[in-house]
């Protein structure tokens, strides 16, 4: 069984990824936020720092291209070819309303033509491998089976699913029946995403698709640092786990410091992160509280450690 790290944009950067496989474990395989490319341009060109192997020391990720144009892809290819990526994944989730308004992201699941003319242009020139992360369609999962075709004509690496749509943004239930009923129509290895944040989660989906054998974790990761280590058996003791804590927080604290300039931006950047990783955390609505009313970073730091200091699971 195969576990990867989900692309969060604002969660899951170098930062994080680089402190978490330092410090609590590392994945499989790990993917980076998205790199938006329009017209032949970065819509942000500092999405683009995300890569930089001077920022991957520990495990280089996989790429994430959101776009919908052939030079596009091109100029995001240079760019991974410059860093010496050979693997990419094509984003086709993101359900925000902006992008999907582009017919980027899970917008172009409803576009089935304009998603086939996407992929044949791409795949008449590219050098990478590609992989595609995507939902079950745009406004109803029935979209999806006129994009099941169109997946399996191009040699993917392998196909992630989120078995929602577009719309539902991260609301309501994932389908787990749609889910069971087209991965098996795919040509290429799947890989399950969604709302797993423990390992009951798991094993419900390999009992209902028993073929899957990878799964992709995001937010989960967020809210259970050591549920990594718990789906490999591995046993940790809380003292361990504390200074894996300690360890993982004094990381991004500093990693944090070189990008950021000021208090405000650095406690920002925390609050989102533990408005889900406070769930690890027995008092962890408190601590989560107590952090969004911090007005300098000293204060956040004395909380940190405080609840690390006193760290026990629920």
């Amino acid at each position: 069984m195969q576990i990867y790290l989900a692309p969060l944009q604002g969660l899951t950067d170098w930062i994080f990824r680089e402190s978490f496989n330092e410090h609590i474990g590392q994945f499989d395989k790990t993917f980076a936020p998205f790199i938006r490319t329009q017209n032949s341009e970065f819509y942000r060109p500092s999405q683009c720092n995300d890569i930089l192997p001077l920022h991957n020391i520990h495990q280089r990720p996989v790429p994430q291209f959101l776009g919908n144009d052939k030079s596009s892809f091109l100029r995001f290819e240079d760019l991974c070819h410059e860093h010496q990526y050979s693997e990419v994944n094509i984003n086709l989730g993101c359900p925000f309303s902006r992008v999907m308004d582009k017919s980027m992201g899970a917008g172009l699941l409803s576009q089935p033509e304009k998603l086939a003319n996407l992929l044949d242009e791409i795949f008449s020139v590219t050098k990478l491998n590609i992989s595609i992360k995507c939902r079950l369609g745009k406004n109803n999962v029935s979209e999806f089976e006129d994009i099941i075709p169109i997946l399996n004509q191009y040699p993917l690496v392998e196909v992630i699913i989120h078995p929602r749509v577009g719309t539902q943004m991260y609301k309501g239930d994932v389908d787990y029946e749609a889910f069971a009923k087209y991965a098996p129509l795919i040509n290429h290895p799947i890989c399950y995403n969604g709302d797993i944040s423990n390992i009951f989660e798991i094993q419900k989906i390999k009992a209902l698709s028993p073929i899957i054998q990878r799964f992709m974790i995001g937010r989960g990761i967020l809210k259970q640092p050591f549920l990594l280590s718990e789906i490999r058996n591995e046993v940790l003791t809380s003292s361990q786990k504390m200074n894996m804590l300690r360890n993982f927080h004094l990381s991004i604290i500093e990693k944090c410091k070189q990008k950021y300039s000021g208090d405000l931006h650095l406690l920002n950047r925390f609050v989102e992160m533990w408005e889900y990783h406070n769930e690890a955390y027995e008092d962890g609505r408190k601590i989560y509280k107590n952090i969004k009313k911090c007005n300098s970073f000293a204060k956040y730091e004395g909380i940190v450690f405080k609840a690390i200091n006193e760290f026990s699971e629920h």
